[in-house]
């Protein structure tokens, strides 16, 4: 016959699992680790109040920009504008967890979802700074590009290199879903892409001329001499994802393609929100 005891240690650690599943869970959807959030999805939980809806509960994960938020899985992919990943998780869930998720959707889009971000600064420092958005931004990324396209033809090389790391700096911030699209290998930038496909391939690869050989972006290795930002930008246009050195820099040329192909995803990914919000209606 079991002790008391013996049952409260049974349920702590069953608390344990399910705080250190949904965690993973969590961190998965936030680094566009899709199939594993799937297999998490469907892994068997017991009904007993030992775990959580992994859908419905909420922790404290960071994502690959080092923000940090407090809310659903599916609060996170909406703002990142993650729908391929917003798809997947509507497919799980019952008509009561649509109903509290869209009264959630519905709070981001009047009143923002709040994160921290720390930011790693030109002398290496870090600091944290606390927002409250409705969406991420593609602006920065944008304006970085549209500067360097205007000012290419007239500056100097020193000046494109300090533009360019520019673009290097907004690409940090882009969620992995954009990443995934710089670095998918079944097309590129140009032609300019619908971006209407069913499945987004997670690749988050690029090649580095520098050592011959496709590496991984993440997790981001910043430092004061190497690192995204600091002596590369990431380019697709019409070729392979590539690293672009600060000594080369990209052309105003490749610059605008990329520019049309970021300004447009952004344009669909919001339209496709648009959708999320009537899947959970």
């Amino acid at each position: 016959m079991k002790k008391s005891g013996d049952k409260q240690d049974n349920k702590k650690l069953q608390l344990n699992a399910s705080k250190l599943s949904l965690s993973h869970f969590l961190h998965c959807v936030a680094r566009g680790e899709q199939e594993e959030a799937e297999r998490l999805l469907n892994i068997p939980v017991q009904k007993n109040g030992n775990y959580e809806n992994l859908l419905l509960a909420q922790e404290t994960f960071t994502d690959y920009s080092d923000r940090t938020f407090v809310c659903t899985a599916y609060e996170y992919a909406y703002w990142a504008k993650d729908t391929h990943m917003c798809r997947m998780l509507e497919q799980y869930m019952d008509k009561d967890t649509k109903s509290d998720l869209l009264k959630r959707c519905k709070s981001i889009e009047r009143d923002g979802l709040k994160y921290s971000q720390q930011i790693t600064q030109v002398d290496g420092t870090k600091r944290v700074e606390q927002y409250c958005t409705k969406h991420f931004d593609f602006t920065p990324l944008k304006t970085a590009l549209e500067q360097y396209i205007q000012g290419f033809a007239h500056w100097s090389w020193d000046e494109r290199k300090k533009a360019w790391m520019a673009v290097g700096v907004a690409q940090r911030d882009l969620p992995v879903h954009v990443i995934n699209e710089y670095c998918r290998p079944d097309r590129t930038f140009y032609p300019l892409p619908l971006f209407d496909e069913d499945k987004l391939p997670r690749v988050i690869t690029y090649y580095d001329h520098h050592i011959r050989s496709d590496v991984s972006l993440y997790p981001l290795v910043i430092s004061d001499s190497s690192g995204l930002g600091v002596d590369f930008a990431l380019i697709r246009g019409r070729f392979r994802p590539v690293a672009v050195r600060a000594r080369r820099c990209g052309s105003a040329l490749r610059a605008a393609c990329e520019l049309a192909a970021i300004s447009h995803l952004d344009e669909v990914r919001t339209t496709d929100l648009k959708q999320s919000v009537e899947n959970l209606g």
